[in-house]
């Protein structure tokens, strides 16, 4: 995701702002302007959306400079996110392997089935309305950094 203003406006003392907005956000970062910040978000996901689980995403932030715009890059890879509902995947599993086990061999296997596309298809939803969640804060988070970089300037937030 980026934050994007016009290359004729530069930020406004970025270590400053940029680490007085994350500290109100109840977030600690490491890193400076020159190299970026780096950072670990905590959030909450809810694997078959049901049981909650505790995540800590990293983010990365990069300012930079170009000819054309100036731009607040944030980065984030959901490994945490992708490991919850991975285990949950993994309850799936277990769980139809039970059911197949407990209604026989031969004439579980149809209910064993059922059970794994369910609950498969109930894991992909929940996973994907986390996705959705983990965006919209990182969008917000994007967008309050860049307002305190660069206020009162219009901007744009590309997401990729």
């Amino acid at each position: 995701m980026r934050y994007q203003v016009a290359a004729d406006d530069p930020p406004r003392e970025p270590d400053r702002f940029v680490g007085g907005a994350l500290h109100a956000a109840g977030l600690t970062p490491s890193g400076n302007a020159v190299d970026g910040w780096r950072l670990s978000l905590p959030s909450r996901t809810r694997v078959y959306g049901v049981i909650a689980r505790e995540i800590d995403e990293t983010v990365e932030l990069r300012l930079r400079g170009g000819s054309d715009a100036w731009e607040l890059t944030l980065r984030c890879e959901p490994i945490e996110t992708h490991a919850a509902h991975a285990a949950g995947l993994a309850g799936v599993l277990l769980v139809a392997g039970a059911v197949w086990v407990a209604t026989g061999l031969v004439g579980g296997v149809l209910a064993a089935a059922t059970t794994v596309i369910a609950g498969s298809l109930l894991v992909e939803v929940t996973r994907q309305w986390a996705f959705d969640a983990l965006q919209r804060s990182l969008r917000g988070l994007v967008g309050d950094l860049g307002r305190a970089l660069w206020p009162r300037t219009p901007a744009q937030i590309v997401e990729e």
